[in-house]
């Protein structure tokens, strides 16, 4: 386990990523948001996007999303990837309703027909979905872990629940890494994946006793790591201190940023309220 912050009494394992992804390159305008304006400001957007009940407002909604994802400095191919899982279960919703709600029916081909009301319900719910999972993602991967839940905490949130959200975080991140270096052994001893979940046949069901078996050995390793981690954790002070520092109020830039989302949200609803 990491050795304590100077000064800090806290553990650093207890907090989160301090450091850019890519230092070598300038913090850009939004990584500097301070957190607590920042989790104002992007919650007060999310609020607006979703009550947004008018067609004609989605494409402004998703170039405010391309605007604040130009102004992070994000590689937008990271954008399309994690957009990728919910956006599968946003086509399934957009494939079903159309068919499925509403009476006004625009095209008709046997018993299968097209109906405007789901029509409209799937393109809010997919428009509206997929823009406030890129805000989220946004806010995660501008903010230090440590910072955000300290921002989180300044807001109301209750110790325990930050508490629990941190230590799953720190747990998936031992799996995902005890799950690669498996992977790694597994291929350096020479097997190689047939099959995948995606081309299912003959070569996957090979595989299936291997990935069965690994599975059942990354549970174990990850619970006995668990253990360590947390008798670890309860020697170096956990329980006996807060766990989050207090949040930074914010610089005047930062607020004024705050305040121009806010401002935004509330035209947002006010031209939601009137084109309905």
């Amino acid at each position: 386990m990491a050795r304590d912050e100077a000064g800090s009494g806290i553990p650093c394992c207890w907090r989160g990523q301090q450091s850019h992804p890519h230092p070598s390159k300038p913090l850009s305008w939004l990584h500097r948001w301070q957190p607590l304006p920042k989790v104002l400001g992007l919650m007060a957007l999310m609020a607006a996007f979703a009550s947004v009940r008018c067609l004609a407002l989605l494409p402004l909604i998703w170039a405010l999303v391309a605007g604040l994802w130009s102004l992070s400095g994000l590689p937008w191919s990271l954008g399309l990837r994690r957009l990728a899982a919910p956006g599968l279960l946003v086509a399934g919703l957009m494939g079903i309703l159309p068919f499925w709600a509403g009476e006004t029916i625009l095209w008709r081909w046997g018993s299968l027909a097209l109906r405007w009301e789901g029509l409209q319900m799937a393109l809010r719910i997919g428009g509206r979905g997929l823009a406030l999972f890129a805000l989220t993602m946004l806010l995660l991967e501008t903010t230090p872990t440590s910072e955000l839940l300290a921002a989180l905490r300044a807001l109301g949130i209750p110790d325990l629940l930050l508490e629990l959200a941190w230590l799953t975080q720190r747990y998936l991140q031992e799996v995902a890494a005890q799950w690669q270096q498996m992977q790694r052994a597994a291929r350096l001893r020479g097997w190689r994946p047939r099959g995948s979940l995606w081309r299912p046949g003959p070569s996957l069901r090979q595989d299936l006793p291997f990935l069965a078996a690994s599975v059942g050995t990354l549970l174990v390793r990850s619970y006995e790591r668990s253990q360590r981690v947390y008798q670890a954790l309860r020697l170096r002070g956990y329980g006996r201190a807060p766990l989050f520092s207090t949040a930074a109020g914010g610089d005047p830039y930062s607020w004024a940023a705050t305040a121009l989302a806010v401002a935004t949200a509330l035209l947002l609803r006010n031209a939601d309220a009137a084109l309905n």
